[in-house]
């Protein structure tokens, strides 16, 4: 079903070795989606926080004289509460690949990404129907969905200088 999200928030990466790297953002994170139940076709808007963290394999591919340009790729879990219309827990999974360019003389990278997953509301009170859609029918507790982002980040790199 179409789909659009936007997202924004702090993002911070550290590197595990040299070429394995954590990165973790915190997130408020507008999602539009469909899905169709019942033979219908339904629309679903929600806000919410969430945390995604994320284990990547980060390559150089090019060194330039003012920048290094990586591509990564990897995978991991976000964990949150949709805010709006109601208050439900999230939990997603998701696979992560993109760019970075480091630039050398700057203390700045910028990085793009596609973050295909899969996410799931719920609910811990059993008897409450998940009227958290629009224009929705009461749905399954938990409701499942694809989540998946494209991803712009702005960083400030703090390089370990060796000497």
């Amino acid at each position: 079903m179409p789909y659009a999200s936007t997202a924004v928030g702090p993002s911070s990466k550290f590197f595990i070795s040299d070429k394995v790297a954590l990165q973790t953002d915190i997130l408020t994170h507008e999602t539009i989606t469909g899905f169709i139940e019942e033979n219908h076709v339904w629309i679903c808007l929600y806000l919410s926080i969430e945390q995604n963290t994320n284990v990547m394999y980060q390559k150089k591919i090019k060194d330039k004289k003012n920048s290094e340009l990586f591509w990564f790729i990897g995978g991991g879990a976000t964990l949150g509460c949709e805010l709006l219309p109601e208050t439900n827990g999230k939990f997603g999974v998701n696979a992560i690949t993109g760019f970075e360019c480091v630039f050398k003389n700057k203390p700045l990278s910028i990085q793009i990404d596609l973050r295909p997953g899969y996410a799931m509301l719920f609910n811990f009170d059993e008897n409450l129907n998940m009227h958290n859609i629009w224009f929705s029918p009461p749905s399954k507790n938990p409701w499942s969905h694809f989540d998946w982002l494209i991803g712009f980040t702005l960083r400030r790199t703090f390089n370990k200088k060796v000497e």
